[in-house]
């Protein structure tokens, strides 16, 4: 008799072990759910040179540092806008020279994604060039 009540302890406290440990499970299967974020980040671009007012004179100019920033996935490109005057010159940008014609307006540099971009700026006036305006436009593409 005893061999039958020790059985049944033995086969009572197996059942009940599994039971007990499946319990959590059931729980944290039961509540799932999903969360979607989206957002919208508006276009910025900014471009800006250190120096407001150069004398002029023949040679090279320093115009100091061009600091532009555009957040466009499709990229920017940056123009130089002047004055008739200076027609003839040239603008180096970071060393390499961008002619001004005579359209009043000129391309000095273009990319196909977002940046921050810091150029040095250099106009070379040719003689008896005495002066002109002289702007910078950033364009998101």
């Amino acid at each position: 008799m005893s061999k039958k009540v020790f059985f049944g302890l033995v086969a009572m406290a197996a059942l009940s072990a599994p039971a007990m440990s499946a319990m959590p499970h059931v729980g944290v299967d039961s509540g799932q759910f999903t969360i979607g974020i989206s957002g919208y980040v508006p276009v910025i671009c900014r471009a800006s040179v250190e120096q407001t007012m150069v004398s002029p004179h023949e040679g090279e100019v320093s115009l100091g540092q061009l600091r532009e920033f555009c957040n466009s996935p499709n990229g920017y490109a940056i123009h130089a806008d002047y004055s008739p005057s200076l027609a003839q010159a040239k603008i180096l940008v970071d060393g390499r020279p961008v002619p001004l014609g005579k359209s009043g307006t000129t391309q000095i540099s273009k990319t196909n994604r977002a940046g921050i971009a810091t150029r040095d700026l250099d106009l070379d006036l040719p003689k008896g060039v005495e002066g002109g305006s002289l702007s910078f436009r950033i364009v998101p593409l």
